[in-house]
This record gives C-alpha cells, sequence and structure tokens, in this order.
C-alpha cells in the first residue's frame, strides 16, 4: 500500500489522461539536460549512449511508470548523465586519476538476502577496509555549486537517493536500511553506465534486457574501476577497497578483468529462504516506480536469474577462472551464530589479518 501523499499525487497522472503527460522520457531532451546543467559536453568512453537510449525507449513503451515512478525515473536517469559528465571532466583536469591503483579489493558476492548486507557493515569497521559511503556513490565527482539549485549539498543530494525511496514506499525500511551516510554497495555508482544491473533490478524493462544480453560489455566494470580511482585519488589512503553487491555474483569474470587480485567472500543461505524474500524486497522496489508489477513473474525472473549465476560461479570456480586461493564461502547461519568467528575464518582463507 501506497503513502496518501503518494497515492494522489499518482492521481494526477491520471487526471490528465497519464502519467507521460505530466512527465517526459525523452533520451535526446535528457541528454540536452544533462549537457546544460553542468556546462559538459563530453560523457567519457563511446558506447554508453546505445544503452542509454534503448533503456529509455524500453522504459517508455513496456513500463507503466505512474506519475512518482516517471519524476524519480527522469531525474535517476538524469543524475547518471550528470555524473558521468562530472567524472569524466574531474578525469580530464586531473589525469593521474587514471593512474591510481586499486590494490587487492575484497568483495562480498552472494544472493540478496544471504547476509552479505550485515557482513558488509560489519567489516567497513575493520579499519583496514575503505567502503564506498552513499554520499560518495550518489556524486563521485563534487558537482560545481553553480550546477545545483538553491545551495544544495552532495550530502542532500545522497539523503534524497538513499531515503527518498522508504518516504515513497514504507515497507522498505524492514527489509533494508537506506541512509545517505552508511556503506553502500558499488552498484548505487554503476548507474551512470546504462547497461548496468541497476537498471535490471528496478524496471522489467524487457527490451532492454534482450538487448543488454545481445550486447555483452565489460563498459559497467570499467567505469566502475574508475570511479574507485576517482574516489582514492589525493587522499593518500592505503586501507583496500570493501566492495559488495548481489548482482555483482554473475559478473566475478568482469570483476577479475578489471582487479585480477580481487578477494572475494561468496555468501550462502537456503534459497527457499532468500528467494521469496527477494521477491518481496524487489516488488517493493519496483511498486514504488510503475503500477502492474507481477510478483510471480518476478519469482521466476529471481529463480532462473540466480541459478545461472550460481551455475556459472561454479563453472568458474572449477575451471580455474577464479583462483581458488581468492575465494572463499561463509554461510549466513555461520555468520549469524558467530559473527566474528565467521569473518575471521574467512579472512584465514584468503590470507588476510
Amino acid at each position: 500500500e501506497q503513502p496518501d501523499w503518494v497515492r494522489r499525487l499518482n492521481y494526477l497522472g491520471a487526471m490528465v489522461g497519464g502519467s507521460r503527460r505530466l512527465v517526459r522520457l525523452a533520451a535526446d531532451e535528457l541528454i540536452e539536460e544533462a549537457r546544460e546543467s553542468t556546462g559538459l559536453a563530453d560523457f567519457g568512453e563511446p558506447g554508453w549512449e546505445d544503452a542509454f537510449r534503448v533503456l529509455v525507449d524500453s522504459l517508455q513503451s513496456e513500463v507503466d511508470l505512474h506519475t512518482i515512478g516517471r519524476l524519480m525515473t527522469r531525474a535517476e536517469l538524469l543524475r547518471g548523465l550528470r555524473n558521468r559528465l562530472l567524472v569524466t571532466e574531474a578525469c580530464r583536469a586531473q589525469p593521474k586519476i587514471r593512474h591510481e591503483q586499486v590494490v587487492a579489493p575484497l568483495l562480498i558476492a552472494g544472493q540478496g538476502r544471504t547476509g552479505t548486507s550485515i557482513l558488509f557493515e560489519l567489516l567497513a569497521l575493520d579499519t583496514n577496509n575503505r567502503a564506498p559511503l552513499a554520499w560518495e556513490a550518489a556524486s563521485p565527482a563534487a558537482p560545481p555549486g553553480a550546477t545545483l539549485a538553491e545551495g544544495i549539498t552532495r550530502e542532500q543530494i545522497a539523503e534524497t537517493v538513499n531515503e527518498f525511496l522508504s518516504d515513497v514506499q514504507p515497507a522498505i525500511r524492514a527489509a533494508h536500511e537506506h541512509r545517505w551516510d552508511l556503506p553502500v554497495e558499488c552498484i548505487r555508482f554503476m548507474d551512470a553506465e546504462f547497461s548496468s544491473d541497476w537498471w535490471a533490478m528496478l524496471y522489467a524493462a524487457w527490451g532492454w534486457l534482450r538487448w543488454r544480453a545481445e550486447h555483452p560489455t565489460d563498459a559497467s566494470y570499467r567505469w566502475h574501476r574508475r570511479v574507485l580511482q576517482l574516489l582514492q585519488y589525493g587522499h593518500g589512503d592505503a586501507r583496500r577497497w570493501l566492495l559488495k553487491s548481489p548482482a555483482h555474483l554473475g559478473n566475478l569474470d568482469r570483476l577479475l578483468r578489471q582487479y585480477p587480485d580481487i578477494r572475494i567472500i561468496h555468501t550462502h543461505r537456503d534459497p527457499v529462504r532468500t528467494v521469496p524474500s527477494t521477491v518481496s524486497l524487489s516488488t517493493l522496489m519496483r511498486t514504488s516506480r510503475a503500477n502492474g508489477v507481477d510478483a510471480n513473474l518476478l519469482g521466476q525472473m529471481v529463480v532462473m536469474g540466480y541459478g545461472g549465476m550460481l551455475r556459472k560461479v561454479i563453472e568458474e570456480r572449477g575451471g580455474g577462472v577464479i583462483p581458488p586461493e581468492q575465494i572463499t564461502d561463509l554461510h549466513f547461519q555461520d555468520l549469524m551464530k558467530d559473527p566474528v568467528g565467521a569473518v575471521e575464518r574467512a579472512y584465514d582463507a584468503l590470507g588476510l589479518p
């Protein structure tokens, strides 16, 4: 169920014959808006625009976005475009950023609801680790004040990006905490690469999903590396990056190509428990943006998606794609029974103090 203010705002769209009459989604217009609002023109590595245009077309024609959903979607698309421009400009202005060495990051990867978030926040307390924070992921390059209205800060942008979702759909608070100042999974800054799993998580954009499957690319993870280089540049911080996202489970080979010395903790839990929980959270996130979300279909997609991911990891581990000394396993029940002991065993397996 939606809060009254959300329900009434969505009625505004119905009142005028559809939410698209209130909030436009057009690729050319969004690109021009991003350029005009930043005063920049270079979006960086080519190839992003094809994915962006297919995504926008698919959202427009295949997803029944309600009024607030279209508003949130337009804002997210524009923020992603602006971040591409701002990160590209930061790297142009400081060429040394591209030479930053991201050494042996530590990755938590596992199905959703296997304890990845609990483990992530626990390991973020290790003073040897450095996790991306939500406000950094929302705006990896600080937007010039002149490009923001009314003196808004990066922290306030991040508050909206992370916490507004729970205002729209309060039930999400019980499933997952979203706060602007907490460590955040790195998929949150991959939204500026429009072929990334971030968009797949939020929308049933079937045309874009088919296009993405037919055009595999490492672009999302090259962008991932560029953002980490930017965030660590000039800080003299010797800590290792701590990264996390269930979406990475199906992309460990791509991560290894960017970070050959990466260390991976693969989390596990009974799928009979994780799948319903994942479907519940995903349904809440999608209904915050669109009408007609089919939880049964989403359940089938989650089973198929995670099944494919797990089979791929089994093949990669068995075939030596993932060096055995760089990956270890951690079960949810062990983490709950003895968190410190479970972490100690995982660290020992990876050769970490």
